[in-house]
């Protein structure tokens, strides 16, 4: 297109000067007119063409970008048709974590009332395993529903859309996988519970702090904090970003140790870690503990530790991200009524609130209104009558805190996020 445009400004130059050399101005003027108007059709075709083929070479970029788009964001899903076998299973990553068997539990005896044969399968920690039980699951014949605690919602796609594919419907708890359908999921903004729990111990220190408790600081005047971390599956790191980037950004907490501890030797390494702690960092006071198991556990080394070295536990603090399990809330009670009876003194938690009748009574705690929802998602991708849960929709459950000083605060779903800087893939403790 330049070269044709050169060539037509020299034609118009030779034109000029031919009409400057000749005496017959009229007439040379009318002619170069003529050449004039007959360069000014071929540049307005030449451009027309032209713009014609950039405008086709866009609406075929932007087409190719749509298909992208399109084939990038849409699930990978199954077109399911349940096989009408009578075993549901469900896939745990560890049997030892209390609260997650009675969710399980309950979903179990739900499937049970509709005459489906409940079996529990434990990964002992390894999310492998998780895949063979599922492959186990299809070959097996008459299994008929999975509810999987993923520990890696990636590792078991290929599997999971085979599972559907024979006709065996899935739910997951705990994850929720964004790359293929399921038959529904009960997930939780964990990052939330992370938040949560180093919140209630700041209200914790300043609260003991303000009636006289014994509670050091550092050089810079910040309390010093352990955290016990657990990273090997997702929602693992969010909730771990959320209590260890909670504590860096506080203004009255400081990080000086971070441990991590998880499933059958959970309270003992917790037990352990937290002994270290106190060994290096005897100013730490305050712990904040992935789930109960690991509370308690470094609850137990904190008394220890205070027997040895006639301290008061109404100075120590633990507060995990999880609270159902019946021990630890037993140990809580006790700190509402005596804070030097242990070290446990707050919790986050997830599931919806119990329910009660008239008298304040709980008809149903909330592991098993969480169970409850495993189940209708199951039930009803089975087609069982009663059970209107949409097929592939997420359930997000309520997240809730507190502490023995009336610190309180509760997420619904819908609300706003207030952690969602922490929900990334990446661990940055």
């Amino acid at each position: 297109m330049k070269k044709i445009i050169a060539i037509v400004l020299a034609a118009v130059m030779c034109l000029s000067l031919a009409a400057c050399s000749s005496t017959d101005y009229t007439s040379q003027l009318e002619d170069i007119q003529a050449s004039l108007d007959g360069i000014q059709d071929l540049l307005d075709s030449l451009t027309a063409d032209e713009t014609e083929a950039e405008e086709a070479e866009v609406e075929e970029a932007e087409t190719e970008t749509e298909e992208v788009t399109e084939e990038t964001s849409d699930k990978i899903t199954v077109d399911f048709e349940w096989n009408g076998q009578m075993e549901v299973w469900s896939i745990l990553p560890t049997t030892g974590a209390e609260g997650l068997v009675l969710i399980n539990d309950a979903m179990g005896a739900m499937m049970e009332a509709e005459g489906f044969t409940y079996v529990k399968k434990d990964a002992q920690g390894d999310p492998s395993a998780q895949v063979q039980f599922v492959e186990d699951a299809i070959n097996a014949g008459n299994v008929g529903c999975l509810m999987i605690a993923a520990m890696s919602v990636d590792m078991l796609q290929d599997v999971v859309l085979d599972a559907l594919e024979a006709g065996i419907a899935v739910a997951m708890l705990g994850a929720e996988p964004t790359e293929y359908g399921i038959s529904g999921c009960v997930y939780t903004a964990y990052e939330i519970t992370g938040m949560y729990a180093v919140q209630a111990a700041e209200d914790w220190v300043t609260n003991r702090v303000a009636e006289g408790g014994n509670i050091p600081t550092n050089a810079d005047g910040l309390y010093e904090v352990a955290c016990d971390v657990y990273t090997d599956i997702q929602d693992g790191v969010y909730r771990s970003n959320a209590m260890t980037a909670t504590v860096d950004n506080s203004d009255i907490l400081v990080r000086v140790s971070t441990t991590s501890s998880y499933g059958d030797s959970a309270y003992s390494d917790a037990y352990n870690n937290a002994q270290d702690a106190l060994g290096a960092h005897p100013d730490c006071h305050i712990f904040i503990a992935y789930e109960p198991e690991e509370a308690m556990g470094a609850a137990d080394a904190i008394a220890d530790y205070c027997g040895q070295n006639g301290l008061d536990l109404a100075d120590y603090c633990v507060i995990p991200c999880y609270g159902e399990d019946s021990t630890f809330l037993e140990l809580y009670a006790e700190a509402l009524d005596d804070p030097s009876s242990t070290a446990i003194k707050g919790y986050s938690t997830y599931g919806d609130p119990a329910e009660t009748d008239a008298d304040g009574n709980v008809t149903k705690d909330s592991a098993t209104l969480t169970g409850e929802h495993l189940g209708d998602i199951l039930l009803s991708a089975c087609g069982f009558d009663g059970y209107d849960f949409e097929y592939g929709a997420t359930y997000y459950d309520t997240i809730t805190v507190s502490n023995i000083y009336g610190y309180s605060d509760t997420w619904v779903n819908g609300n706003d996020n207030p952690a969602i800087e922490y929900k990334i893939t990446e661990y940055i403790g």
